[in-house]
């Protein structure tokens, strides 16, 4: 930084702190130093510069050094605001040239602090982000460029900031975010200059996006410009990887949200190609997933799951006759029940995976029946999926299924009988106390007292305190103690071995730190809810002990488990879910009955039926009486800031 500009940003500095004690007489219009007619002269100096316009002509003649010099001294002279931002502005253009972008963004920020809305506020950010830019410092380059897009209203500037995006992400190597700013071009430009920015667009969709920047660009624009471009690159993408299973799912999205399109008459006729290969096989498996919308992580970790469920039944148990026939749940021309019943009809698949909601399972009622084809959801969390039908089943981790499994383990293994519990009062919250309630009553234990809360609640002293009245009024005790300045304090001892906690992590982490405050130091026990790392940024108060239980565990030093985890991040580069895990199970234990000999979907259904040895990551497992799959479930305790198996 130059000294000059060195002293000028001080004594601006010192000024502004002398004129600030000034300001409301000033703005009163009193002067009793300058008389009355220094205002009036004020507004005129302010409205002319000669100073100003030779630094300007200067600039424009190439001498950045002799404008440089001119502006310091204007600035030197302590001119009115409306010059001031000028002589800033062309003083950081000025140094620019010069080549000290260093000195040129430290004035740019001066004139960004001492002026954030005024009509130099959006030039100073475009200089600013073309000196990050030519520093190749991207992204405060483009945080500058966004902030500019937020106050711009002149079409033209628009237009140049949206240009300088496209060229800055790309640079920034986010094609995909260069794709967004043309199209935000697009909205200014005449038809002409449309045409031209949607050539551009398209080089970029086809050339430079990868599949999840297709995929986010397919959700942004499912059924308009540039959506069908994005997806059709998705069907290329899919067809040149052999991956027909996410071709012939794409294809069919794109018939749907594009039936007019030029493409679509390529895209039926391969579709049909698709097709027929999937009726080539011996027995058709279907899978029936959301695949956009809120729920489409979900479909997409579920589809993932089946998928390396056949591949690896193919590697290991040579089942190379099993094709699968991937049905979108949300994008739907009539009701889910006829549309599904269209896909049974046109493939007949000896068993379907799927739905994942249990609104879904029950509009689709006692389909499956009729049908004679077993459908296995992987998530929903329905208590008996078999009131719809003897056909449903369900891999999912009900809260039955869990409570089952922490009663189990809290009075068999740790000799715990007396239970309190806090739960959120929530779907969730209140079934997962009933069913935790069931179990303990059911295996001989008690339950000292269930409280709810809000969701939002922070403070549960309330029901902390009902809890110690139950308490104290059955098993829990107090006694007296000397405090170490001998004064008498009641010390309350709890009656109860453990509190079962259903709540979120952040639940978890206040209620841990109030459960002390009360003197109730018991282990406490949870649901999957837990399973966050998120728990440990939240938690205030030690959590070390307590216990929950989860359906998935990828840290488990179980072969299977880890074979699992390390095939899907290979084939997907992503970490598996609780969704895949559940789908991978659901999908390995139909292909362990065609191994067994199934033909048909009476044939599955007979197998899943009976069978005790099914074949989960965990371990054999075997469908309840409501169709819920009685799993090894893992019970993971809270260790130094992580999660350990007891199991």
């Amino acid at each position: 930084m130059t000294a000059v500009l060195l002293k000028y940003l001080l004594l601006r500095a010192l000024l502004c702190l002398i004129l600030g004690s000034l300001g409301s007489l000033l703005d009163q219009g009193w002067w009793p130093f300058m008389g009355g007619g220094t205002n009036l002269a004020f507004a005129q100096q302010a409205s002319t510069s000669p100073l100003l316009e030779r630094a300007r002509l200067e600039l424009e003649a190439g001498n950045p050094a002799a404008a440089i010099t001119i502006l310091e001294q204007l600035i030197d002279s302590f001119p009115p605001p409306e010059i001031l931002e000028e002589a800033y502005l062309l003083q950081a253009t000025a140094l620019k040239h010069d080549h000290q972008p260093t000195d040129a963004l430290t004035v740019l920020k001066q004139l960004l602090e001492e002026f954030p809305f005024s009509r130099s506020t959006n030039p100073a950010r475009v200089l600013m982000a073309e000196l990050y830019i030519e520093s190749q410092d991207y992204q405060p380059a483009l945080d500058q460029l966004y902030q500019a897009l937020d106050y711009a209203t002149d079409l033209v500037l628009r237009r140049s900031i949206f240009q300088l995006i496209r060229q800055t992400e790309l640079a920034n190597h986010n094609p995909l975010g260069a794709v967004k700013a043309v199209l935000n071009e697009m909205g200014l430009a005449d038809q002409t200059e449309r045409l031209e920015l949607e050539g551009i667009a398209q080089s970029l969709v086809l050339q430079q996006l990868d599949e999840p920047a297709l995929q986010e660009l397919v959700e942004g624009y499912a059924s308009r410009y540039p959506g069908d471009i994005a997806t059709i690159r998705l069907i290329e993408l899919h067809t040149a990887h052999g991956d027909e299973v996410l071709a012939e799912r794409d294809i069919r999205g794109f018939l749907k949200r594009f039936p007019t399109h030029p493409y679509a008459q390529t895209a039926m006729a391969l579709l049909q190609s698709f097709i027929s290969k999937i009726k080539f096989h011996t027995h058709i498996v279907a899978a029936a997933l959301p695949f956009s919308g809120p729920m489409k992580p979900y479909g997409t970790d579920s589809l993932n799951g089946i998928r390396l469920a056949l591949e690896i039944a193919k590697e290991q148990w040579g089942l190379t006759s099993v094709g699968l026939v991937v049905k979108d749940t949300t994008t739907l021309t009539a009701p889910l029940r006829v549309e599904i019943q269209q896909m049974l009809d046109e493939f007949r698949p000896i068993a379907v995976v799927g739905p994942l909601l249990s609104r879904e399972i029950q509009e689709l009622g006692r389909l499956p029946d009729e049908n004679a084809i077993p459908f296995v959801t992987p998530s929903s969390t329905l208590l008996n999926v078999r009131q719809f039908g003897s056909f449903w089943f369900s891999t999912a981790m009900t809260s039955s299924v869990q409570a089952k499994r922490l009663v189990e383990y809290a009075i068999l293994k740790l000799g715990y009988h007396r239970f309190g519990i806090i739960y959120p009062q929530t779907a969730y919250g209140r079934e997962m106390a009933d069913m935790f309630a069931k179990e303990v009553l059911h295996s001989g234990g008690e339950i000292i007292a269930s409280e709810g809360y809000a969701d939002d609640q922070t403070d549960i002293g309330e029901q902390l305190r009902h809890l110690k009245e139950k308490d104290l009024a059955t098993y829990g005790t107090t006694s007296n103690e000397k405090t170490r300045t001998g004064e008498d304090r009641a010390v309350y001892t709890p009656g109860f071995d453990a509190v079962f906690v259903p709540g979120q992590p952040v639940h978890l982490a206040l209620i841990a730190a109030q459960l002390a405050f009360y003197d109730m130091n018991v282990p406490i026990l949870g649901g999957n809810s837990w399973h966050n790392p998120e728990l440990f940024r939240w938690a205030k108060h030690d959590l070390d002990g307590h216990i929950f239980v989860d359906g998935f565990f990828p840290n488990s030093p179980d072969p299977n488990i880890q074979m699992f985890v390390q095939r899907y991040r290979s084939q997907f580069q992503k970490e598996p879910s609780l969704f895949a895990f559940q789908a991978y199970d659901a999908a390995t234990m139909v292909m362990e009955t065609i191994r067994q000999g199934a033909q048909s979907g009476q044939g599955i259904w007979d197998q899943l039926v009976r069978r005790s040895d099914l074949p989960a990551l965990s371990g054999f497992a075997s469908f309840s009486s409501a169709g819920i799959l009685n799993r090894r479930l893992y019970l993971l305790q809270v260790k130094n800031k992580t999660f350990t198996q007891l199991n």
